[in-house]
């Protein structure tokens, strides 16, 4: 199920900054290492769930079934690789922390919920829904509300320190990235964004856990009765047991909270932009909540050997649907041809046109980070959303090569142009002492993408002069999301 050695490297969080350099392996390493990890806690918290082993197994497996979980990761989504094992790592260091009550167990709580705040921001709203849900039941409502709850904090704090100073400093604004990518249409028309949204906070989650949910719906219906009995119970408070936290109870809450916090967004935001993989932090725990209502519903040896079965069977079919569409992923009639691309190729093309170092400035966040993986001291530019452009090295060469998906005019982007342009006049103007810049045509080296397509790469002389000038234009303009 691995995928191809030129997977797109695009989506790695910040960890990788733990990594050995920007390497295919160390990527791959870190990836499935989380990707491994995150089956690791969610066996975890089943064993607090379950007492039959071979439940607490098949519930930890459970979200093989999900597509966005057992295809979709190995596609793409790298960040929420990190998001879903920061979720389940810190669900499960909170039910620790709820058994044993040590000033340790609460700086595990912190730290796991500290790594979760910067692997994607919408675990914030994953956290949001675990207090609250924490704070239904008496016995976790006094843990909560335990002056060690302070060490928790502070760990959190310490942990997102580093990635709060990044925001200040770079006057980033998580406002504005909110607004752009999931409340869209929200100022165009407040209603019907309104309403599409109540429509995704049902369905988005619905999406998320297919072919789970219906799996268990076909093969298991009498989870139906079992699940609203569930959630009826979850609505009084008075039946809670004051003693012992009852975790199945707490994945009620959990499930429930997700959409409650779906369906407030698209109310208090307009917004419509939820999308099935937006929902690992909301939904990851919500398989084994539904694994709970199979060992449930009656006949539970029974229905353990179906559902273990289902759950081999799709995970030996997927192999060679995998396989299948690693062999297509070069032929003509490719959709998802990331994988197709020869970036090697393309990094040989650049260096025969004479670069060897200093920024590259990629349309594509795909292109961008494949060739930071061929070009390790590389300065990346990306200018595809959310545009990114790292701070000058003091000691990078003075080469800019702009790279762009090839069109049938040869001609760059329209932000690629503004942002030569751009360059150009300010290096004219900042190298009094030299001959202006020429306005020669660019030499162009087209790569074959085995779908019609180039890559076309620029390396012309009026990048060469004048290269701080360029570098401070890029920062400038892509952090206001104009270029």
């Amino acid at each position: 199920m691995c995928r191809s050695s030129r997977r797109s490297m695009s989506g790695c969080s910040g960890w990788c900054s733990t990594s050995p350099g920007p390497n295919l392996a160390s990527f791959l390493i870190l990836e499935y290492g989380l990707w491994a990890a995150t089956f690791g806690f969610l066996y975890l918290v089943a064993k607090r769930i379950f007492a039959d082993p071979r439940w607490v197994t098949l519930a930890a497996l459970s979200p093989l079934l999900l597509y966005q979980f057992g295809w979709n990761l190995h596609e793409g989504v790298t960040q929420s690789v990190a998001l879903t094992c920061a979720v389940a790592a810190s669900t499960w260091a909170f039910m620790r922390l709820a058994e044993r009550g040590t000033t340790g167990s609460y700086l595990l709580f912190g730290l796991s919920a500290g790594l979760g705040l910067i692997s994607k921001y919408n675990y914030a709203g994953f956290l949001v829904v675990l207090v609250v849900s924490a704070l239904s039941q008496p016995p976790l409502r006094a843990r909560l509300l335990n002056w060690r709850i302070f060490v928790s904090l502070l760990a959190a704090a310490a942990v997102t320190a580093p990635v709060a100073y990044w925001l200040i400093v770079g006057h980033h604004d998580l406002v504005a990235l909110y607004h752009s990518s999931i409340a869209r249409t929200a100022d165009s028309d407040r209603l019907m964004a309104t309403i599409i949204g109540l429509g995704k906070a049902i369905y988005a989650p619905l999406a998320f856990l297919f072919p789970l949910d219906a799996i268990v719906l076909v093969l298991f219906p009498g989870v139906v009765a079992a699940g609203w009995a569930a959630i009826k119970a979850a609505g009084k408070p008075a039946s809670y047991d004051r003693n012992r936290p009852d975790w199945r109870l707490f994945l009620v809450h959990i499930t429930l909270g997700g959409f409650v916090v779906l369906a407030f967004g698209a109310v208090a935001t307009g917004a419509t932009h939820y999308l099935e993989r937006y929902m690992h932090p909301f939904f990851l725990l919500t398989p084994l909540w539904l694994v709970s209502l199979v060992e449930e519903s009656g006949n539970a040896p029974r229905k353990l050997v179906i559902l273990a079965s289902v759950l081999a069977g799709a995970t030996l079919l997927v192999v060679p649907l995998r396989l299948n569409d690693l062999l297509n992923s070069r032929g003509v009639e490719c959709h998802k041809c990331r994988i197709a691309v020869p970036y090697e190729g393309l990094a040989a093309a650049l260096a025969a046109r004479g670069f060897e170092g200093g920024t590259i400035i990629a349309a594509t966040r795909d292109d961008a980070g494949n060739l930071r993986r061929l070009f390790p001291m590389a300065r990346i530019v990306r200018l595809e959303r959310p545009p990114y452009a790292p701070p000058l090295r003091p000691d990078a060469s003075g080469k800019v090569a702009l790279v762009w998906r090839g069109t049938a005019n040869r001609q760059p982007p329209r932000e690629l142009a503004h942002l030569a342009g751009a360059a150009s006049r300010r290096s004219a103007s900042a190298c009094p002492g030299r001959s202006p810049i020429r306005q020669a045509r660019p030499s162009e080296v087209g790569v074959d993408d085995r779908r019609g397509r180039s890559r076309h790469i620029t390396a012309s002389p009026n990048f060469v002069v004048g290269y701080r000038p360029v570098t401070l234009i890029g920062q400038r303009t892509i952090a206001k999301g104009k270029a």
